[in-house]
């Protein structure tokens, strides 16, 4: 029986993905940042615009069978979440991956307690 080999890849997605070939990646597990609660001098790091291109080029790379594990939350915008997480689950359906699964990531804690609100120590694991 011949070895199961593995490659990991570290780095900016946004360049490592351009290079892989398509349909080369059995499986994608991500948490991207979402809703731009992340910036980097002064620059947010993933946008709508982003996570579309990004949901396109992970389509490209997927092969026949593969997995993508898309772990995401929502931001909390004048006492309402965003709904990005759920939009992005949708947009991935859109362009024809099949919803698989919605599990939820249980967090060890949270950065920044609202006062005003309930806390979520959760995000979600959309599963295509």
């Amino acid at each position: 029986m011949p070895k199961a080999s593995m490659k990991l890849l570290q780095g900016d997605c946004k360049t490592l993905i351009a290079r892989l070939p398509s349909k080369s990646v059995d499986m994608v597990l991500t948490s991207p940042p979402y809703d731009n609660l992340r910036s980097y001098n002064g620059q947010s790091v993933f946008s709508f615009k982003d996570f579309v291109q990004l949901a396109a080029e992970l389509q490209r790379v997927l092969k026949k069978g593969g997995i993508i594990v898309w772990v995401v939350g929502d931001a909390v915008i004048k006492g309402s979440e965003s709904g990005t997480s759920f939009r992005q689950a949708l947009h991935f359906k859109s362009i024809g991956l099949r919803l698989h699964d919605t599990m939820i990531y249980q967090k060890s804690g949270f950065a920044f307690p609202m006062k005003n609100r309930s806390h979520q120590l959760f995000e979600y694991m959309f599963i295509f």
